[in-house]
């Protein structure tokens, strides 16, 4: 279960995009920012997340709303990201099955700033449909988590540095450690190959886009961190 709501306002380091016609758009084009964090809600990355920074764009995911704050309390996003069904499937074995909480609704239907969904939500005005097939058609249909999707979306906003927070995949679940994170190292590497800068703020030893030895060069060596690091995975739940 998601954790209620506290109470909040907007902070002033939030760039005020907004938006219109169907998109999320900047408020002044010539003013944007060309620094984007995506923050994974790892609770031990969350000291280092540029909050008070008016130089970073904020994007962060599903039930983040009482720990994406500033300094000073104050909720500290630009653009939220939910991407997962709003309402349970009406064919299959899992027909009705509910997705999304009680709190997890109360976001959706209130969230102040602009959010990103995988279906139209017109009780919201801030909801806009991530047009995911769009992506797949100009880059590639290869989408296993929310972060990859961000990535993407950083790349088609031209950023020029993307910052990742929190997202220690590597040590999460089976599915986290297997199909999310090489679905999302691809992506960062495809945003390398556009001239992104990219940085990964990482407190644990496995580190997305890293890796402690050279693999032949230092043969015993990373052979056994490698067979250490794959028999933890079995010991893992296999999803979230």
């Amino acid at each position: 279960m998601s954790p209620p709501i506290r109470p909040y306002t907007l902070s002033p380091h939030n760039a005020g995009l907004c938006v219109r016609d169907g998109q999320i758009v900047y408020p002044d084009h010539a003013a944007r920012r060309h620094k984007v964090v995506i923050w994974g809600f790892g609770a031990e990355s969350r000291w280092a997340v540029p909050f008070d920074s008016d130089e970073f764009i904020i994007w962060t995911i599903n039930n983040a709303w009482n720990a994406s704050r500033d300094s000073q309390g104050r909720l500290r996003c630009d653009v939220w990201w939910e991407q997962h069904q709003i309402f349970p499937d009406t064919i299959g074995p899992e027909q009705g099955r509910v997705i999304q909480d009680s709190n997890d609704m109360g976001w959706i239907r209130t969230c102040p700033v602009p959010l990103y969904t995988t279906e139209p939500y017109p009780a919201n005005p801030n909801a806009v449909v991530w047009p995911i097939d769009y992506f797949a058609q100009k880059y590639r249909d290869y989408f296993t988590c929310s972060f990859a999707m961000m990535v993407a979306q950083a790349i088609e906003d031209n950023f020029r540095e993307i910052h990742l927070f929190g997202l220690t995949l590597l040590c999460g679940t089976q599915r986290e450690a297997t199909v999310e994170s090489s679905c999302l190292n691809y992506w960062l590497g495809l945003a390398e190959g556009h001239g992104i800068k990219v940085v990964i703020q990482n407190v644990d030893k496995f580190a997305l886009l890293g890796h402690k030895y050279r693999y032949g060069h230092q043969y015993w060596l990373e052979r056994r961190y490698v067979e250490d690091y794959c028999a933890t995975l079995f010991e893992r739940p296999q999803a979230v």
